[in-house]
């Protein structure tokens, strides 16, 4: 078996990136052969043992440059985010777990309708376009893990994001505390309370946020 390496793995991505002019497909590729060439539980160590001290759930970033960031996303059993875009291309690899996504567009009158409904199992890899806008939800009982690859530099992107509120599919400006509010909201709406309760155990932050939305 391989030994993944998130430096060697950053540097032949971005070398990709800059021949191919995107580099999705290429990068979706090598995103593959890491999944297929490495042992899970070796990936997973590699991606804890690069996230930056104090990181909350939502900032699990193990590389970023302008090219390229890579996110170590730990999604907990039955939680569901908030509608949001990246504004770059996306790609997901899955490594245990279920991530879904469902993609939406927008309609005339300014909302939204979903366009499609995606899923990654472990093993599996997919990728959105850069106009992509959608939500992820974990439909198992465990936490699913995953390093996401997105085509910039995500600090410099923050003020080009945009989420969508649950209730009216209003769009507003990107921060992380807006996410975790509309991802709450989304899970209270659909009587979500296994996913909430997860929720808060990653964030214990969001416990304040779930008792004045119960109140």
């Amino acid at each position: 078996m391989a030994t993944f390496s998130i430096e060697g793995f950053a540097a032949e991505c971005k070398a990709l990136i800059r021949e191919e002019g995107c580099g999705v497909t290429k990068c979706k590729g090598l995103l593959k052969k890491a999944l297929d060439e490495n042992d899970p539980a070796d990936i997973v160590a590699a991606l804890q043992a690069a996230v930056p001290a104090g990181a909350s759930i939502g900032e699990l970033i193990v590389h970023q440059s302008p090219e390229l960031t890579m996110l170590y996303a730990r999604v907990p059993a039955r939680v569901r985010t908030g509608i949001h875009n990246h504004t770059v291309f996306a790609i997901m690899g899955q490594i245990s777990g279920e991530e879904r996504s469902t993609v939406y567009e927008k309609t005339e009158d300014g909302g939204l309708r979903v366009a499609a409904e995606l899923g990654v199992k472990a093993g599996e890899v997919m990728s959105l376009g850069k106009d992509a806008i959608h939500h992820i939800e974990n439909p198992g009982d465990e936490t699913a893990h995953s390093l996401h690859l997105y085509g910039g530099d995500f600090g410099a992107l923050m003020d080009k994001r945009s989420l969508w509120t649950e209730k009216d599919h209003r769009e507003i400006s990107f921060s992380f505390e807006e996410l975790v509010k509309q991802s709450v909201i989304a899970m209270k709406e659909a009587g979500n309370e296994r996913g909430i309760e997860a929720f808060v155990e990653a964030i214990p932050a969001a416990k304040s946020l779930v008792d004045s939305l119960e109140g």
